[in-house]
Order: structure tokens, then C-alpha cells, then sequence
């Protein structure tokens, strides 16, 4: 018998909360130390490429929280 994922959440919810946090965690710790090699070599090019950018200039970086409150005022409307 083959084990879906509805079945996997399901037997999750029952946990306790502690146990769900757990198992979240772990779950977390797997899909990040199990990165496909080319998806982790694109995310490292591309944070350098706008290191690059605000090192020359080119673009300048904004502080997050007004960004953030901006665009929480455009998501609520």
C-alpha cells in the first residue's frame, strides 16, 4: 500500500502541537540541506549579481519596513 501525502497530513494533524513543530522543523531542515545543485548554484548568481548592483551603484537599496508598510497599504485596498 502506497502512503499519499493526504494521508501523511492527515496522521500530522493529529499530533500534538509540539510534535507538528517538530515535524515541521525537521521538514524544513531536510528540503534545506537537499537543494538540487543548478537551483543552488542559480540563488548564489543571483545574489551576487545584485550584490554587484549595489556595489556599483546601480541600484540602491531601500529600507525594509517602509517597503513592507507600503505594500501591506496596497495589498489591503
Amino acid at each position: 500500500m502506497t502512503v499519499t501525502i493526504d494521508d501523511v497530513y492527515s496522521q500530522a494533524l493529529a499530533l500534538s502541537d509540539d510534535s507538528k513543530e517538530s515535524l515541521a522543523e525537521r521538514l524544513v531542515a531536510y528540503i534545506e540541506t537537499h537543494v538540487a545543485p543548478e537551483v543552488e548554484r542559480a540563488h548564489l548568481d543571483e545574489a551576487k549579481r545584485r550584490r554587484d548592483e549595489v556595489r556599483s551603484g546601480r541600484v540602491v537599496p531601500l529600507d525594509g519596513e517602509p517597503v513592507m508598510a507600503r505594500a501591506r497599504e496596497l495589498v489591503g485596498r
